[in-house]
């Protein structure tokens, strides 16, 4: 963010716009915790995390659509945010040298966190239902490719496709886990961005196991604010549990000032405020997205998300993703190419564009860029 161009319109990054920051609805709920005199927000946490978010965060989600509730407290454990549950999953279940499977395309980043653990990651196919199970199946039955101790996925308004698994294929992963014996790590941060049908519940809740093979990482990132710093484990009550015993718990535990703000958030009904306003917002974004990727790259091919912050574009043949992020770059604009997205440098044709992190106005003027830098390549004349 620190690198962003005065003058550049940034489809790259997934944050939200700075005016989404709720820095003076918050205000409030951070005076409140001190008003009340609550000690216990400047203490060592519980292990769990901090107890009366813990209480607040099961009411809360199981009064969402895309739940199914009641989402119960001893099914919960705060962390730090999604990744940071992914990274506390690799290191209680995975040991160096072990494979890990993901989607590809998959979210870029958290390719180095398994790689910090010394993990193999493998690629599954992937379509707009998400990962093709049934591919990873034949992967499985043929032996040639390291069985996974993990498989990664991003199932609800993946990054980068912004598409979602559906319940059939949610609960063929969840067969599959337990035909061959490995743990699924749902990582669901834009689950609660739904701007129109809700999406089906959370992996977790197609977990019929009596320990566990599957956890949700949900994170308080997309849905309040970054710096916040907090996110959650939902899983079978075996799986919380070593999550809630992990070593580094026994120093100190987890954030409990920010856990007490979002309590409070909760609580007086700020967090259902926000996440409100930011469905409406994102959904104004998604149309003016839509229409301006149709006018800016004719002959492109996308699919309309129903949530999260992703536009995934197919280019047509001989527009290279990263030749059109050059020339966009100097026209104006940034977007990610799918390269990015691969560990095996695929997707050369696509790029993925954000509409979290501009405003409306911005969007339409970026993508009138993004089309000029097109039409260049295409040696046409911009739409």
């Amino acid at each position: 963010m620190l690198s962003r161009s005065e003058g550049v319109i940034d489809l790259a990054w997934g944050h939200p716009s700075d005016r989404l920051h709720p820095l003076v609805a918050l205000k409030p709920a951070v005076d409140e915790v001190f008003a009340r005199g609550d000690i216990a927000a400047l203490q060592y946490s519980g292990y769990q995390g901090y107890g009366p978010l813990i209480q607040s965060l099961a009411g809360f989600l199981s009064d969402e659509p895309c739940y199914t509730g009641p989402i119960k407290p001893e099914n919960l454990y705060i962390g730090y945010g999604a990744s940071h549950g992914l990274d506390v999953a690799c290191t209680l279940f995975t040991r160096a040298g072990d494979t890990v499977w993901v989607e590809e395309p998959s979210y870029y980043l958290v390719r180095q966190v398994l790689i910090d653990h010394g993990l193999n990651i493998v690629g599954v196919p992937t379509d707009e239902r998400g990962m093709d199970v049934a591919a990873a199946a034949l992967m499985l039955e043929r032996g040639d490719i390291p069985s996974p101790t993990l498989v990664y996925v991003i199932p609800t308004y993946h990054n980068p496709m912004g598409t979602v698994m559906p319940t059939d294929r949610r609960e063929a992963l969840f067969d599959l886990a337990e035909k061959s014996d490995f743990l699924v790590a749902s990582d669901e941060a834009y689950h609660l961005l739904h701007y129109g049908e809700p999406p089906p519940p959370p992996m977790a809740a197609y977990d019929r196991s009596d320990d566990g093979r599957v956890i949700s990482l949900g994170s308080f990132s997309k849905i309040l604010a970054p710096g916040i710093k907090l996110g959650w484990v939902h899983a079978r009550l075996g799986l919380v549990d070593r999550f809630t015993h992990a070593g580094a718990n026994f120093s100190g535990g987890n954030n409990n000032f920010s856990g007490a703000i979002v309590d409070v958030a909760i609580r007086t009904g700020l967090l259902g405020e926000h996440l409100a306003n930011l469905r409406a917002t994102y959904r104004d974004r998604v149309g003016v997205m839509a229409d301006g990727l149709a006018s800016a790259l004719p002959g492109a091919s996308f699919h309309v998300p129903g949530g999260g912050y992703y536009f995934w574009v197919t280019l047509p043949d001989g527009i290279a993703a990263s030749e059109l992020e050059r020339q966009a770059l100097e026209a104006g604009v940034t977007l990610r190419p799918g390269p990015a997205f691969s560990g095996e440098g695929l997707f050369t044709d696509c790029i993925r564009v954000c509409f979290a992190l501009s405003e409306s106005d911005e969007i339409a003027e970026g993508l009138r860029r993004l089309g000029t830098a097109y039409a260049g390549l295409r040696g046409a004349t911009p739409a």
